[in-house]
């Protein structure tokens, strides 16, 4: 039996607008319970309007003559001038989609419900958008822009300029509080060295709105060392270089030092001619405009002292002369390991090259912790624990010579038979007499004389060279070339290691195929343009002078006098009074 909410007459009126604002009614009657609204061609009122859904919301006729709409789009639909979900409303109540409006009205005799649909007028619409629109405008409030305008541009005079002003010119008197204001004039952040100062810019400004004078530097940086030396580069750009030429505060914390490359390539593009000397390399460039690596080799001078030779690594042959015999091929090319006192053994370039605690250097190589575990100097079969100390000849005579006195007196040696007769069977407690005394001195120095030549010239030959001083007394027999190595192999620039972590040890240092320690294995140029390049490289690590180089280095303090600096103010003073 069908429902009978499918016979509920609904009549649909619309009302069209024709000239000269006269309306004509057209009806239409719908069949059913429910009155769809929307976009689609089977809604019973269609919408031609984008603003609508295809299926926009639905009214249900109630026997009580009330109606219920329901939205069925998450934005709502509107009631009787509010946005809803859903309401139960009677006649007279209005719905509004876009510019559609359906009007509730009484149904007339015959029908069970009825709508009027009109078209919303364009003016109503503007004046309801116009109602409810916010405020674009500060003429469309009660504010009024020129009193706010002259109270803000007042208090930023007074705070931008009043304040730091005062600061700056108010005395400082003891128990008076600072003014505040000085910071709004800064630049930028001070460096962080400058920054417990901060507050009293007078420190670097002697006056207001002047940059700071080289005397406000030197007061705390004399004792710096200057760029160059005067003697040797007599420059005008040295002489007259003013310290905000290379040093810039108000640029953070860190800021203070240019680092760009220009600050160095400037002057040393074209050196050599500027200076007119042959030992002095135009620079411009890591990459392309950059001389090939010097190094310092171990030297001695007449007096025996040690003095590197700074040497360029284009010089061939180029050797270590460190009095050393070390082949790292040895060392480094046993795959399976080194027979070794404790078993095999295979080493790496960390089994004796270390950091430091910084990472920038190597600590020195050390024979007691980096090479006796396998090098052990045992000087006696009958005691193969006990060895002989790495030192000077004088001390290894002496600790050998006072172990086998002291050995043949308390009978602890093991080898009897080699003892003299006399000592070969002593009683506990037997006083020793003169003749077994002189017995005791003679077996030891025998001994001695005996271990230390097996030694200096059997063991110590294989890593020292080792000379016999003929006509010499006991203590200085022997004579060990001494090793000096080069600590710092970089005199003129900074490397360290802390920042190649990532790096293998052979990507630099061809250790493995070295069978002499007279190679230098110290890193070409070429070896380093692999990664790095000059300012604005790209693929590569861009790497600007001052990575390497340091700028103060000349052997004279930044305050004392610079002759050439005198000399040529001397000469501009004096063309500045000539007629």
């Amino acid at each position: 039996m069908p429902h009978l909410g499918e016979f509920m007459k609904w009549l649909i009126r619309r009302a069209v607008r024709k000239g000269k604002g006269a309306i004509q009614y057209e009806e239409e009657i719908h069949f059913g319970e429910i009155l769809q609204i929307g976009r689609s061609a089977s809604q019973a009122i269609f919408l031609n309007d984008i603003r609508a859904a295809l299926e926009h919301a639905t009214v249900t006729a109630e026997r009580s003559g009330r109606y219920r709409v329901e939205s069925l789009i998450a934005a709502g639909v509107r009631i009787d001038g509010s946005i809803r979900q859903g309401a139960t409303i009677g006649a007279g109540s209005t719905i509004e989609i876009g510019t559609t409006r359906i009007t509730m009205i009484k149904p007339p005799e015959g029908y069970e419900a009825a709508v009027e649909v009109t078209q919303i007028d364009k003016d109503e619409i503007k004046a309801r958008d116009a109602a409810t629109r916010l405020p674009t405008t500060l003429s469309e409030t009660w504010l009024s822009g020129r009193r706010p305008a002259w109270i803000l541009f007042v208090l930023a005079l007074v705070v931008g300029l009043a304040l730091p002003v005062l600061a700056h010119y108010a005395s400082r008197s003891a128990g008076k509080p600072d003014i505040p204001g000085r910071s709004l004039w800064e630049t930028g952040e001070l460096a962080q060295a400058h920054h417990y100062f901060g507050q009293d810019c007078r420190q670097c400004h002697e006056k207001a709105f002047v940059a700071a004078k080289d005397d406000k530097c030197l007061a705390c940086h004399g004792a710096t060392e200057a760029h160059a030396d005067p003697v040797k580069f007599p420059m005008f750009e040295l002489a007259k270089a003013d310290c905000a030429y290379c040093h810039r505060d108000h640029n953070g914390p860190q800021g203070l030092i240019i680092h760009d490359q220009s600050l160095c390539s400037d002057c040393h593009t074209n050196l050599a001619a500027r200076t007119k000397s042959a030992q002095v390399a135009d620079i411009g460039d890591f990459a392309e405009k950059h001389s090939q690596f010097y190094v310092n080799l171990p030297a001695w001078n007449e007096a025996g002292e040690f003095k590197p030779v700074r040497t360029s690594m284009d010089k061939r042959p180029l050797m270590e002369l460190s009095g050393l015999k070390f082949p790292h091929e040895k060392h480094l090319g046993a795959v399976d390991g080194l027979q070794s006192p404790t078993g095999k053994r295979v080493l790496e370039c960390a089994s004796c090259h270390q950091p430091e605690a910084g990472g920038a250097k190597m600590k020195p190589v050390d024979f007691e912790s980096m090479c006796q575990d396998c090098h052990r100097l045992s000087f006696d079969r009958n005691i193969p624990d006990r060895e002989m100390p790495h030192a000077n000849v004088a001390e290894v005579r002496y600790r050998l010579n006072e172990f086998y006195a002291r050995a043949a007196l308390d009978g602890s040696y093991r080898d009897q038979t080699l003892l003299p007769p006399t000592l070969q069977r002593r009683r506990p407690g037997q006083e020793v007499t003169a003749s077994e005394r002189q017995d005791v001195v003679s077996w030891a120095n025998r001994m001695t004389l005996q271990r230390t030549d097996a030694m200096f010239m059997g063991n110590c030959q294989m890593c020292h060279t080792v000379t016999v001083n003929a006509g010499a007394d006991l203590s200085n027999m022997y004579t060990v070339a001494p090793v000096r190595v080069a600590g710092v192999w970089y005199g003129k620039s900074e490397f360290t290691h802390a920042r190649h972590e990532t790096m293998s040890c052979d990507s630099c240092h061809a250790a493995a195929a070295s069978k002499t320690s007279a190679d230098v294995l110290i890193p070409e140029i070429s070896n380093c343009r692999e990664c790095h390049a000059g300012e604005g490289a790209k693929g590569k690590l861009e790497s600007t002078c001052t990575a390497c180089h340091g700028f103060h280095q000349a052997p004279y303090p930044l305050k004392q006098p610079h002759p050439v600096a005198d000399e040529f103010t001397a000469k501009e003073q004096s063309a500045s009074t000539a007629p």
